[in-house]
């Protein structure tokens, strides 16, 4: 290039206006009207094919224009004719114009051959300069974890263009790795290297997004230096500097073809991996399912120890964010873990990605490295997991991974530490360590059993109706008496069996419910040691008793369980008894459910060393609870007894004739009492008997059972008159239960009433082991004479009741005598008289004894005549205490005077019932 000599502001003499004869082109040979800064222009054909090679002609810029044509034009520089074949342009002649300096603006060459000194404004070419921004999102990141990931935004004025990508300490490879983002790697995934000159047509790059990662061939100038990005148009991509050494870099962005440039740093940190637990402790029955929660801070994966050679166990897992949550939640089997069954029997992640070294399914890229003492040094030709548990004498050298354990985890804690990187050591004492623990909480498996049984009603429903246990049991009401076509619910309290009923279905019907054949499965499999009966008490002649069918459909049963409370509901819909029992079920037929837990006499359960099942002595046909020791008394069970039977209901308001008296009024009432579950919806219709006339049918709205199991109705019998008969019905679903013949008048009497007063004592202390006398006056304030239960309660719970009959306006004075405290613990009680319609209540406050005193009271404690009266005196306990035991009635006493026992026990027992449930409620 020669560079002009003419002053900048030249003039050219205005000349007549002449079109070139010819063309600018680009490197391609296509014409161009505008150009970008950098980029080549060649002048061909034409006017200049008049010119020779090495003539001299001028680059001109236009100053301006006038009426198209070039007015005025300033010298920038002057070029060289050439052969056109030197530019790959064909033949004839050319010339290069070099736009790298050029400013913004309209150019055009003269002074050679015929071209015009004056050309058309069509005849001259337009330089612009291409703009170039590029920004990273963040100005750090990490060298690992998805804080390493950041986004990458290129925009320009041009449509597409390709940019060459360069940074001081960045090899290409650096680069391609970079820029082609997550997952992608120089070794298996670079592209075949490209020719520089074959930008535009190539179809040789790796795509991330709109990033076309190309790489360029070995002849090309620092090619190991720097990447291209081909053909691309604004866009902003996810880059990623895993692996990438800590250090500030300054990224260089050229496109190829232009002047156009930009720069954008950033800093890469190395990752400080934080990791902890949603709980310190994570306290679970033995047996059962345990979720873990491990929460990730500047990383989205770990790696995680369960247990240790002190506890006789180890896994390794590989545990990963995949939800964006920072956090991995995952479910571990504590009934089948460490034993050789499928992953997912053992463990479970919804949106986590979990991999277990256990049961190889850490990745390669994952996998986990032991070392001996240090990180320098490996455990040699055992550097895996199960030459790890060796070195750790988890297991011997002739052993494998799965004979760590005899039997499943038994009742312990369990160490669960999270390390920041893959490295696992054999310390000097041939102890586990982590390389670096950043979290750390405590499995405590605690011990398994069954406890209670009890059964409850809801309205008929097909069982699997709902899924939820807390909608569950707002539905239900506890009762023994069964109506056939409601819900059956047996509520165990048991623990330790979940676990085992997963692996034979999956962790899935924790939440949707188990099939009711899991249940049979786990009974089927004699080694385990769990019996699960739920039979009539009689058999029908030679028959076998009738049985819940657990291969029914779970429509008709379903299995429902809240492990965190260790309850577990077996739901029956009564309606289908055909296909809910072994044979169809008999008006008040008694009922037993039993759970049992049985221990071998002789031998704990252990593996038969081909799954997680076995039995005593590993026998599967012995049963063995896996988590008892041996000896029968270590046996375990619960039961409860209920009756199915029709539904049926009764009205109240009979008169002598057991006719119903229903008033003629737009709002007459008819009540009555049903063994329909409450909270059924049910109606009673009222019809006329043949010969009345005018006739009436009327039919209540849907009401709905009380909690008591008494019902209410309203119905307009206005237009009936008195001493019309009738009949009225029950009805559920539209179908008659129950009906009664029933009888028109004025006014209904009001049903009896129950009303309580007068309590004595009422806010009163006393000492444990004191024997209290309770009265309370009880009045009839309804029209109809009636019998009820009165109830003495303490803490909730009747402890003495007795049947009082009273007829219309009369009362009476109710005395519970000589009421037992020694079973009960100091502290402050509500006592109170209760009946169907009232009560009447106030605050006991119990003081403990003063054992001290008590004890030394030699007088009292030989008092001859009181210890030695018969069975009172044989009261050893009471006996003996001092003053206490001098008392001998009182002491003594384990029945009120109306034969209902002594009420410590059964309010420790309704209590325990109560709470399980109450936990039940509060837990969902």
């Amino acid at each position: 290039m020669v560079v002009s000599m003419f002053a900048a502001g030249f003039a050219a003499a205005p000349v007549a206006a002449a079109s070139v004869n010819g063309q600018y082109v680009n490197d391609a040979g296509d014409q161009v009207d505008i150009v970008y800064q950098g980029q080549d222009v060649y002048l061909t054909g034409g006017d200049i094919d008049a010119a020779a090679v090495d003539d001299t002609v001028n680059l001109r810029e236009v100053d301006s224009f006038d009426g198209g044509v070039v007015d005025t034009s300033s010298q920038v520089e002057q070029l060289t004719v050439e052969s056109a074949s030197e530019f790959g342009l064909g033949s004839g002649l050319a010339v290069e114009i070099d736009t790298d300096d050029l400013s913004s603006g309209d150019y055009f060459i003269r002074g050679a051959g015929d071209l015009p000194n004056s050309p058309d404004q069509s005849d001259t070419f337009e330089v612009t300069t291409q703009s170039l921004s590029v920004e990273f999102d963040d100005d750090s990141v990490t060298d690992e974890g998805s804080n390493a990931e950041t986004d990458l935004d290129i925009s320009s004025d041009r449509g597409t263009y390709s940019v060459n990508v360069t940074a001081d300490g960045l090899e290409d490879e650096d680069l391609f790795n970079i820029f082609s983002g997550d997952g992608a790697n120089f070794s298996s995934d670079r592209p075949t290297r490209i020719d520089a000159d074959n930008l535009a047509s190539t179809g040789n790059f790796y795509s991330n997004g709109e990033f076309k990662i190309g790489l360029y061939q070995e002849d090309d100038e620092n090619y190991d230096q720097k990447i291209v990005l081909v053909n691309i148009q604004d866009s902003e991509e996810t880059i990623d500097f895993d692996g990438i050494d800590t250090d500030d870099y300054t990224f260089e962005f050229n496109v190829t073809d232009t002047e156009a440039s930009d720069a954008s740093s950033i800093s890469v940190g190395e990752l400080d991996r934080q990791a902890s637990f949603d709980e310190s402790v994570y306290s679970q029955t033995a047996g059962d399912i345990v979720e873990m929660t491990v929460e990730l801070d500047d990383t989205d994966n770990a790696w995680v120890q369960i247990g240790s050679e002190e506890s006789g166990f180890v896994d390794v897992l590989y545990v990963e964010d995949d939800d964006s949550d920072d956090e991995v939640t995952f479910e571990v089997n504590t009934r089948v873990l460490g034993t050789p069954v499928n992953f997912d029997e053992a463990y479970n992640t919804e949106d986590d990605i979990v991999e277990s070294e256990l049961y190889d399914t850490v990745s390669n890229d994952n996998a986990p490295e032991y070392y001996s003492e240090d990180t320098d040094t490996t455990l040699g030709a055992g550097n895996n997991f199960e030459g790890y548990l060796q070195a750790i004498d988890q297991i011997e050298s002739d052993e494998g991974k799965f004979d760590q354990l005899a039997r499943p985890l038994q009742p312990t804690t369990y160490e669960v530490a999270v390390n920041g990187n893959q490295n696992f050591i054999v310390n000097e004492d041939d102890e586990s360590e982590l390389d670096d623990e950043i979290g750390l909480a405590t499995l405590d498996l605690t011990q398994p059993g069954v406890e209670n049984v009890q059964t409850w009603t809801a309205p008929g429903n097909p069982a699997d109706e709902t899924t939820n246990t807390t909608e569950l049991l707002n539905e239900v009401t506890q009762s023994s008496d069964i109506a056939l076509d409601d819900q059956l619910v047996i509520q165990a309290e048991a623990s330790g069996i979940y676990g085992h009923m997963v692996q034979i279905e999956d962790f899935d019907a924790l939440d949707d419910g188990f099939s009711a054949s899991t249940l049979s499965e786990l009974d089927g499999r004699d080694g385990e040691g769990v019996n699960i009966e739920i039979e009539a008490d009689d058999a029908t002649g030679n028959q076998d008793p009738t049985s819940l069918d657990f291969d029914a459909s779970s429509d008709v049963i379903s299995v429902f369980v809240d492990q965190e409370s260790g309850q577990m509901f077996i739901v029956v819909d009564t309606s289908e008894d055909d296909s809910a029992f072994s044979q169809s079920v008999e008006d008040g037929t008694d009922f037993t459910a039993e759970i049992e837990y049985e221990a071998d006499d002789e031998d704990q359960f252990e593996f038969n060393g081909q799954g997680p099942l076995g039995g005593a002595a590993n026998d599967q046909n012995t049963a063995a609870f896996p988590y008892f020791a041996a000896g029968e008394d270590n046996t375990e069970s619960a039961s409860a007894d209920f009756s199915l039977a029709d539904r049926e209901a009764s009205f109240d308001n009979i008169n002598d004739n057991d006719e119903v008296e229903i008033a003629n009024t737009e709002s007459a009432t008819v009540t009555g009492t049903t063994n329909v579950a409450p909270g059924t919806e049910v109606s009673v219709r009222v019809q006329s008997t043949s010969g009345v006339s005018p006739s009436f049918v009327e039919t209540s709205e849907d009401i709905e059972v009380g909690e008591d199991g008494t019902f209410e109705a309203e119905l307009d019998l206005s237009a009936a008159s008195v001493d019309d008969t009738a009949t009225v019905d029950f009805r559920v679903e539209g179908s008659s239960i129950s009906d009664s013949d029933a009888v028109i008048v004025e006014q209904a009497q009001d049903p009896a009433s129950f009303e309580v007063s007068e309590l004595n004592p009422q806010d009163v202390t006393a000492t444990v082991g004191d024997a209290l006398t309770v009265t309370a006056t009880v009045e009839n304030t309804g029209d109809q004479e009636a019998t009820q239960t009165v109830e003495f309660r303490v803490g909730g719970s009747a402890v003495a009741s007795q049947d009082v009959t009273l007829g219309a306006g009369n009362s009476t004075t109710v005395e519970f005598a000589d009421v037992d405290t020694s079973s009960l613990d100091a502290g402050e009680y509500e006592h109170g008289v209760f009946t169907d319609n009232d009560e009447q209540t106030a605050t006991l406050t119990l003081e403990a004894a003063d054992d001290g005193s008590d004890g030394s009271d030699g007088s009292d404690g030989s008092d001859g005549s009181d210890g030695s009266d018969g069975s009172d005196g044989s009261d050893g306990s009471d006996g003996s205490d001092g003053s206490d035991g001098s008392d001998g009635s009182d002491g003594s006493d384990g029945t009120t005077d109306d034969g209902t026992p002594g009420f410590g026990a059964i309010v420790a027992l309704v209590a325990l019932i109560a709470a399980a449930l109450l936990a039940t409620r509060r837990n969902e």
